[in-house]
């Protein structure tokens, strides 16, 4: 799935880190990564954090997709900052615990400052 990930390639998006319930995805933001303000545009943080989400929800071997997600911006980040998206999953619910919660915080390398909090809940749909 990592290797066949056409939107992260493109971003110059990265996972450093996967494991049972977890992934850690970095990346650059680069100049065409920005708004009007000058500062990182919000979709491309958010693409971020749904690539580790993505990533995470997927590493026990059963095919998951998103359901929901939302995203909190707590801080700009700039052209050159490199953004890592840590995605943990928080728990398994509902019938047969095929629904999952994971919480990605998106911090800036170098300092650690929290740049976003994004949520995903992920349904099961079936097994690769």
């Amino acid at each position: 799935m990592v290797a066949g990930d056409a939107t992260a390639r493109e971003m110059g998006a990265v996972c450093t880190a996967i494991g049972s319930g977890a992934a850690t995805v970095q990346m650059p933001v680069g100049s065409g990564m920005t708004n009007g303000h000058g500062t990182a545009h919000g979709g491309a943080i958010f693409t971020l954090a749904d690539i580790a989400f993505s990533y995470a929800c997927n590493s026990g071997g059963v095919l998951n997709v998103a359901a929901a997600a939302d995203i909190q911006y707590v801080a700009p980040a700039h052209t050159g900052d490199v953004l890592i998206a840590t995605a943990t999953e928080r728990m398994r619910y509902g019938k047969g615990d095929r629904s999952g919660l994971y919480d990605v915080p998106v911090t800036r390398q170098g300092d650690g400052a929290l740049i976003a909090i994004f949520t995903g809940r992920s349904a099961q749909i079936g097994a690769r």
